[in-house]
Parts: structure tokens; C-alpha cells; sequence
């Protein structure tokens, strides 16, 4: 498989913390006493700083998502110097979206004009766009499909999935990662002009932990074996950042150093998902990666969920920092758990 190019859109809002943290005053005015609202504002202030969120994007008055997945589409499409009739299949993956069924990538594939193109959905979170890669190679590799583009929109998160009304501290506490979320969508086209890639992937679950970080639709409790977690409200981001964050990098360091195809190589750079800086670098420190090679998006970007790897990838290409010839390492760690590690020539 050959990645022919990467491309991104995000949309034109650009919230800073200060923003944020003026957003959070207002929901809160009327609701909760001054002292508790300036309380609560200082944690999430400094939450912000310790996570090193600066700067996120996300739907303007008049945007709507699926423009932006548009948008990259297309700018992949004449990036790559193909027509949309030559994409064999399309994968839209991801965690944002408007409906459960049909499949998202439907929509994506009638605007876009691809009578040739199959397509579904791939949902597992943050680590969606690797998953989707390994599947896109698999596809690939078995010679029915040549051509292949995979999209997501993690636009109107916001809108869709925030919680505006947070009552306490402890409250706060599984609210709080919902002000670092960015948006940005996403659209990959791979090929198989390389037969001989040197793709290698490691996929690993650790589904005991699936209560740390979850939306919850309104019929949780049919799918649990367990009452629900009376802090889970249908529709609205759930997340103990904290436990969530060390059990991952914990995990994912285990199963790095545990594979030698992973640790025993040189890296020109590497990508991963980033739920905040801070997380990014104590993983750099456990796996042992040189500072200069890991390129970091968050603090420019936010948390942009599954479209973090992709949006770093597009960035560094644009900017000279991702080269052809690269051997590129990603790491993936997302709810679930679930760790997603790949490396490759780009």
C-alpha cells in the first residue's frame, strides 16, 4: 500500500482558552454562586495549561461538517491526480456524525461522485483512522480494490456531544477534557503502486477499561451488564481523564517494548494521538523517542479525537517536516482501551 497523499480541513472559529473559559462563566451564570463559578473556572484553567491546549477550531456561524470533509476530499482527490470515478472504496471513520445508520461514508461518497466506490464505517474511537489503514491495506493486498480513500469529520463535537451545565468539582472532573476537543476533518487516498510496503501494525484491546471514557446514548443501561454510572448523560462526553491517560500510556509502552519491530528501529518522525501535549510527552519519555521526532499538533490544534495522526501527517508534509522516503512511527492509544502502533516508509 501507498499513501499518495493526506489532506486537511478545519473550520474557521478559533477559540482560545480565554475563550473557553468566558464560554464556561456564561453557562454558568445564574446557575451556580460567583466563588463556585471562580473556583471552578481556576480548575479548568489550569487543567488547559497542564495539558498544554492553547488553540482549537470549530464550526462557525454558517459552517456545518460535512463541508469541511468535503473540502478535504476534494483537495486529496487533486492532490493525488486521480478523478473520483477511480476510487475503489472509501471508509469514513471516526467518531463524529450525524446518524447511526446508514453508514456516514454514503454521504460522503454521493457528494464527492464516486459511482466506484464501496463503502462503510470504522468506529473505534481515536485509534479509527489507524484501524481504517490496516483495513485499507488488507483490502488492498487481496487485489480486488486498487484505489482508496479514507475520511473522517471530527467537526461538530461541540455542538453535539458538550455539557453546559457542570454542577460541582466532581462534576468537572469527568467534564473537564471536553474543553481541550478541536475539530478538523480528514481524507487519506492510498494505492497499490507499492506491493511491497513495508506496513506492519500491532493492535491491542484492554476492554476492562471501556468505563473510563465513553457518550452514552439513551439506552446505556441495555448494553451494560452493570447499573450505569449515575455521571453518564445520553449524548454528552464522559471522560476520568486522569486514570484514563495513565492506564493508556502505561499500556501502550507495554505493548512498544514488548514488540521488537517497534523498538529495536530508528525513527525520522512520529505522530500520534493526542489528548493533550502533556500525555504526548511522558509517552516520548517511556518509548524512549527523541524529542525532535515526535511532531505535535495539540497545542496548536487540540484534542481533533481520531483526526489527530492524519491532521499531524498533512500538517508535516506541508511544512517539509514529513519527507518521502521517512520511516515514520504512529502511536495510538483511545478509549476502550484500545493501543494501535504502526510503522512504515512513508
Amino acid at each position: 500500500m501507498h499513501i499518495r497523499t493526506i489532506q486537511h480541513a478545519v473550520p474557521t472559529k478559533k477559540v482560545t482558552n480565554d475563550d473557553i473559559l468566558e464560554t464556561f462563566r456564561r453557562e454558568s451564570a445564574g446557575r451556580l454562586p460567583t466563588a463556585e463559578i471562580d473556583k471552578l473556572e481556576k480548575q479548568v484553567r489550569e487543567t488547559l495549561f497542564t495539558a498544554g491546549t492553547q488553540v482549537r477550531y470549530k464550526l462557525n456561524d454558517g459552517e456545518k461538517a460535512i463541508d469541511f470533509v468535503l473540502a478535504a476530499g476534494r483537495q486529496a482527490i487533486a492532490q493525488a491526480g486521480i478523478t473520483p470515478k477511480d476510487v475503489d472504496f472509501l471508509i469514513y471513520t471516526g467518531v463524529g456524525r450525524g446518524w447511526l445508520e446508514p453508514a456516514m461514508a454514503n454521504v460522503v461518497q454521493s457528494e464527492l461522485k464516486m459511482p466506484n466506490a464501496t463503502c462503510f464505517d470504522i468506529l473505534d474511537a481515536c485509534a479509527s483512522w489507524l484501524r481504517a489503514m490496516q483495513v485499507a491495506r488488507s483490502l488492498i493486498q487481496g487485489g480486488t480494490y486498487k484505489c482508496g480513500m479514507i475520511v473522517n469529520c471530527e467537526s461538530s463535537l461541540v455542538r453535539s456531544f458538550w455539557c453546559s451545565e457542570i454542577k460541582d468539582a466532581n462534576d468537572l472532573k469527568h467534564r473537564v477534557a471536553q474543553f481541550t476537543i478541536g475539530e478538523a476533518a480528514t481524507a487519506t487516498i492510498v494505492t497499490d503502486e507499492n506491493p511491497d510496503d513495508d506496513f506492519y501494525f500491532n493492535f491491542k484491546n484492554f476492554g476492562e477499561h471501556y468505563k473510563l471514557c465513553m457518550i452514552p446514548l439513551d439506552n446505556l443501561a441495555d448494553f451494560l451488564p452493570t447499573d450505569p454510572d449515575p455521571r453518564y448523560a445520553a449524548t454528552q462526553f464522559f471522560s476520568l481523564s486522569r486514570e484514563l491517560v495513565v492506564t493508556t500510556v502505561k499500556k501502550i509502552a507495554e505493548v512498544y517494548n514488548a514488540d521488537r519491530h517497534f523498538r529495536d528501529r530508528d525513527y525520522d518522525i512520529a505522530f500520534g494521538h493526542e489528548a493533550s501535549q502533556k500525555a504526548s510527552e511522558v509517552l516520548v519519555k517511556h518509548l524512549d523517542i527523541p524529542k525532535g521526532v515526535y511532531y505535535s499538533v495539540h497545542p496548536r490544534y487540540g484534542n481533533c479525537v481520531s483526526a489527530s495522526v492524519p491532521l499531524g501527517m498533512s500538517l508535516a508534509s506541508q511544512e517539509g517536516r514529513l519527507n518521502r522516503g521517512d520511516k515514520v512511527l504512529i502511536v495510538v492509544g483511545s478509549a476502550g482501551v484500545s493501543v494501535g502502533l504502526a510503522t512504515f516508509t512513508y
